[in-house]
């Protein structure tokens, strides 16, 4: 039993968000940063080079395959948001290959554009600003 603690321990989930949703992968601490785009180019259905992971919703911090550093020397620690970004020409590749015609296949996919108000609240710290309830008095004043 004290061996499975110790594995579970070891074991994080990374959370990586792309424009068909969020996945869960778990790695390891001591997880390089080439087998963990492995595991996420398997868990989204990419080939090779057809995607992008970056640390920001800006595109900035990417992980890329050629580092050999640990998942724990990038600072990726478990619950994190990784942002995935296809590249221009790539995409998922056995269901969307299949499932478009031949002659479809240079028309790529449309840019899609993110709403104005997700646009706002990502740029917000999430905190709700209120004053104190004057009907939520401390106990010295009782």
């Amino acid at each position: 039993m004290e061996s499975i603690t110790i594995i579970f321990h070891l074991q994080q989930i990374i959370r990586v968000q792309s424009p068909d949703g969020v996945k869960r992968i778990t790695a390891t601490k001591r997880e390089t940063a080439a087998t963990f785009l492995k595991k996420v180019a398997k868990e989204f259905g990419f080939q090779n080079n057809g995607f992008s992971v970056y640390i920001n919703r800006n595109k900035t911090g990417e992980i890329t395959a050629s580092s050999n550093k640990s998942l724990n020397l990038l600072k990726i620690k478990h619950g994190d948001l990784l942002f995935l970004f296809p590249s221009s020409l790539a995409g998922p590749s056995s269901e969307m290959e299949m499932s478009v015609p031949p002659g479809f296949k240079g028309f790529g996919t449309p840019n899609v554009v993110e709403d104005e108000i997700d646009q706002y609240l990502s740029k917000q710290d999430g905190k709700i600003y209120r004053s104190r309830d004057p009907q939520l008095r401390s106990m010295r004043t009782i």
